[in-house]
């Protein structure tokens, strides 16, 4: 084969730029598609567990508008699922004092039952996962991945 044809079946340096994108993209949906997979017994959907998660992170209360951004949602759909959820049981809603506008939203007896179950389950397969890499590797990849997050937030200003 020609060296020009031989360069040709190399990707160049932009492209693979780009495939490191397409690659997080990928790890992060396989990953997500697999614990959703392992949570499903608990009959939960896939925004249910992740608003739980997302509450749950936030100290066990957060506003209805910092969870749609949590989560990347339009304050319609968040509004329908804080209503399926305070529903079922897994949330309470609160008046922000001092602002009758906003709600906090606060895990419930149930919920916190549930995000044991989801913690432990996550962290099984983040054991799973990463078996395998070294502890080395490991804290190279977060390193990495919170340095590539933080030049994303920067690009923001």
């Amino acid at each position: 084969m020609p060296l020009t044809a031989a360069r040709a079946l190399l990707p160049d340096p932009d492209a693979r730029s780009e495939s490191v994108g397409v690659l997080l993209n990928r790890v992060a949906k396989a990953w997500r598609a697999e614990l959703d997979r392992r949570l499903r017994p608990l009959g939960l959907t896939r925004v249910q567990w992740q608003a739980l998660l997302a509450i749950s992170r936030a100290g066990g209360e957060v506003t209805q508008r910092e969870l749609a951004d949590a989560l990347d949602i339009g304050a319609p759909a968040c509004v329908a699922l804080v209503d399926r959820m305070e529903r079922d049981g897994l949330v309470e809603r609160a008046a922000v004092p001092g602002d009758r506008r906003r709600n906090a939203l606060h895990t419930t007896a149930a919920s916190r039952r549930l995000l044991a179950r989801i913690e432990a389950t996550a962290g099984v397969l983040r054991r799973e996962i990463l078996t395998g890499m070294t502890r080395e590797e490991v804290d190279a990849l977060q390193r990495l991945l919170a340095k590539a997050h933080a030049r994303i937030e920067a690009l923001k200003q």
